[in-house]
């Protein structure tokens, strides 16, 4: 099946590019009919996957933080569960459920193919953690077969990996940080890292993570 290209890469007010960590995409195929998906939000390093089948993987770190937000969250695992369903519900706002594939339904999988698809909860992301240099965009094993075995069952070639939260100082409290890289997973390359951030707030709450779910999908469709 063929997959459009993405839309060029740029850097956006509130964005925080990783250095290098980019690949420069190829020139654009002819123009073809346009699908009928919600339409990408203009200049979105990430608007070109409006349209697409897309592999959203789920939230993989906590970072802790001189705050104290992160260290004050008793269930790390379940906050992270809960922003993966903030992510899907405002993903599925924008119309992508048909063709998206998220955590619960790739946990699924992995269950009924045990041996042959990976745990999406348990990959080896670490050298996509923010704040890791990347030598170039290639994807390293074990990595990089992971995340092959988990588009087998799927149309998808393109991963949207939520690799990290962090929270981070802003005046009148903290703002959720969430460190997004998009791979090829056909191709073993890192297309895109960056970080999306989202509102301020005086101290930890669902809101937060509703926020940066939100911040994350305006990347993607407008509302």
């Amino acid at each position: 099946m063929r997959h459009p290209r993405l839309a060029s890469i740029v850097a956006l007010a509130g964005i925080a590019v990783v250095a290098g960590a980019c690949a420069k995409p190829a020139p654009a195929p002819a123009k073809q009919p346009a699908p009928q998906q919600p339409a990408g939000r203009a200049g979105s390093p990430l608007a070109g996957l409006a349209g697409q089948h897309v592999v959203v993987l789920p939230v993989h770190y906590l970072r802790a933080d001189t705050l104290g937000w992160s260290s004050s969250i008793e269930r790390p695992r379940e906050t992270l569960v809960a922003l993966d369903s903030a992510i899907e519900r405002s993903l599925d706002e924008r119309g992508f459920r048909t063709d998206w594939t998220f955590p619960p339904a790739l946990a699924r999988s992995a269950k009924r193919n045990a041996g042959y698809i990976p745990d999406p909860y348990s990959l080896a992301a670490e050298r996509l953690r923010s704040g890791v240099t990347m030598a170039d965009n290639a994807l390293k094993e074990p990595l990089a077969s992971q995340v092959r075995g988990i588009i087998t069952v799927t149309d998808a070639r393109y991963v949207l990996f939520p690799v990290e939260l962090r929270f981070e100082p802003a005046t009148g409290g903290a703002r959720p940080v969430l460190h997004v890289a998009l791979l090829d997973a056909r191709a073993s390359r890192l297309v895109w890292a960056g970080d999306v951030r989202g509102a301020v707030r005086p101290g930890f709450s669902d809101v937060a993570l509703e926020s940066v779910a939100l911040a994350l999908a305006d990347l993607i469709a407008a509302p």
